[in-house]
């Protein structure tokens, strides 16, 4: 009888056993080198920022000077469109092949605005990123803006609309009431007589009219600087300055009566513009203040104006707004409050953010929560792109976290505190959903 050590299934196992005692072979340590930023402005006005991240999905974005604060009067909900409109048909594309050559590529293609940009980005695995850069020139500078296309989108459109919820409402009446009739008061949003108003040829006259080199920028993260500069260079955009969108902190109110249970409030006086002396401090106030829950689900009721709110004898909650343009800036408070009791909390809010007195320990607490977020913002892929964009397009520079993180460190508690005496010293303006019967500005 042969042994069953001569079977090859044991003898194969044994073989194993034997290689698997041998010494595992030395490997070597690989560390991914680090780059950063680069920044090239070019001659025809055109800037391009890039960091290469070793990532294998490649990100970039063309932005351009294009949000709501430069339509003309005939030219109200054109940025909106816009928005809306990407990914529909180009002078040299249709869009079922926009869409079907995203999907070969494996990217994807979006579009958001704000009041002063408009941002066309793209996310593409970074072996396929030629086709896909491709795609994004053709839908930032070369929309058809055809007909019947426009017209389908329509529906897009007011959906949009009828999703806007009370608080985003509440801040497009406080950008009304703070600057009136000129560019920032523009809303982000189509008014509803306008739907169906704006045609074809207003959308291309608006795009023409900004879509400029001297107001284009163009980002990349995963992405070779030199190869985007060359990119840069290739896209057909016109040249010129374009419309100024110039505007005036006036100050103000706006209401919008309703019987809704709940009422929202927006209160600001003029701020800091971007890279302005008291950014960094009203950014530490913010925070001070209180900028809502950081949990999903949880509330933030060690924050200052938390605390307000629940000795306040009504039901609801606050926040601190700060948000800043190139040239402008809002700073204030947002209340949600239930109608009933919502005059009592913003009256009791109003008086604790005016009369707000910080102390070192509150300063650099602020400090830390402030340089928290931008590290955090700076972990996300699309977060980075999208701010080294705005300040690329506003600023004309890039400012890293470590940078934005060392101003933040600069900051005092006397800062903080000339900052605010600055912004509640003016005129102030008010945004109110809800309830007519909260008090007025002049009885706060």
């Amino acid at each position: 009888m042969a042994s069953k050590l001569t079977k090859p299934g044991l003898l194969k196992n044994v073989v194993k056993r034997s290689y698997g005692a041998q010494a595992a072979a030395q490997q070597t340590n690989y560390t991914l080198p680090q780059h950063q930023p680069q920044v090239t402005s070019l001659p025809s006005g055109v800037v391009v920022a890039s960091q290469e991240n070793n990532s294998p999905v490649s990100r970039v974005a063309v932005l351009f000077k294009a949000g709501s604060r430069y339509e003309a009067p005939s030219q109200v909900g054109a940025s909106h469109m816009l928005r809306t409109c990407v990914g529909l048909g180009t002078n040299n594309t249709t869009a079922f092949s926009i869409t079907r050559s995203l999907q070969q590529l494996g990217g994807s293609l979006e579009a958001e605005g704000g009041r002063e940009h408009i941002l066309y980005g793209l996310e593409v695995i970074r072996d396929n990123l030629d086709g896909g850069l491709e795609l994004l020139g053709e839908v930032s500078t070369q929309p058809a803006f055809k007909a019947w296309e426009v017209k389908e989108n329509l529906r897009r459109v007011k959906t949009e609309l009828a999703l806007r919820e009370p608080s985003t409402l509440a801040l497009e009446m406080l950008h009304k009431a703070a600057f009136r009739n000129t560019g920032l008061a523009n809303s982000l949003f189509m008014s509803d007589f306008k739907i169906g108003k704006l045609s074809p040829d207003t959308l291309k006259e608006y795009v023409a009219q900004t879509h400029l080199a001297s107001r284009m920028v163009v980002v990349g993260l995963g992405v070779d600087h030199g190869a985007l500069v060359n990119y840069a260079k290739g896209l057909g955009v016109g040249a010129g300055d374009g419309p100024a969108g110039a505007s005036v902190y006036g100050g103000g109110e706006v209401r919008e009566e309703s019987d809704a249970p709940i009422s929202v409030i927006a209160v600001a006086g003029s701020g800091a513009s971007l890279g302005s002396s008291d950014a960094a401090a009203l950014a530490v106030a913010q925070h001070i203040l209180g900028v809502g829950p950081s949990v999903k689900y949880g509330s933030n009721a060690s924050s200052a104006l938390a605390k307000v709110v629940a000795s306040s004898g009504g039901n609801g909650m606050a926040s601190a707004v700060n948000i800043s343009y190139s040239d402008a800036g809002l700073f204030g408070y947002f209340v949600v409050a239930e109608s009933a009791t919502a005059d009592k909390v913003v009256r009791a809010v109003h008086s604790a953010v005016k009369g707000l007195k910080v102390t070192e320990a509150e300063t650099a607490k602020g400090k830390t929560c402030v340089k928290a977020a931008i590290h955090m913002a700076s972990e996300s892929g699309g977060e980075i792109l999208a701010d080294m964009g705005l300040q690329a397009l506003l600023l004309g520079k890039y400012n890293d976290p470590v940078a934005a993180a060392a101003a933040v460190d600069a900051v005092t508690p006397s800062a903080v505190d000339a900052a605010l005496r600055k912004v509640f010293s003016g005129k102030l303006s008010m945004g109110v959903l809800g309830n007519a019967n909260i008090a007025y500005l002049d009885q706060l």
